[in-house]
């Protein structure tokens, strides 16, 4: 997904907040798990706010880090 980038930094948010809607919907019409496909993108979720191994700085996108939260709290609600 482009939006989680550092390309696409302008569309980060927007991407974050659809992610968050699709898992809290998603799991609504009785499947009760997350897609796989869904599970590809929280791996990078939490490398936009937190950067990769040894980076003492953190992500490219910390600031986001409230609506990766949301997002985190969606997957583990909604597919624990």
């Amino acid at each position: 997904m482009h939006g989680l980038t550092p390309d696409g930094l302008d569309t980060i948010e927007d991407g974050l907040d659809c992610i968050a809607l699709l898992i809290y919907h998603s799991c609504e019409n009785g499947s009760g798990q997350v897609s796989q496909e869904m599970w590809k993108l929280f791996p990078q979720m939490l490398y936009i706010v937190g950067g990769k191994d040894g980076d003492v700085d953190g992500g490219f996108a910390f600031e986001y880090l409230a609506q990766v939260a949301v997002a985190a709290q969606n997957y583990i609600a909604k597919d624990p």
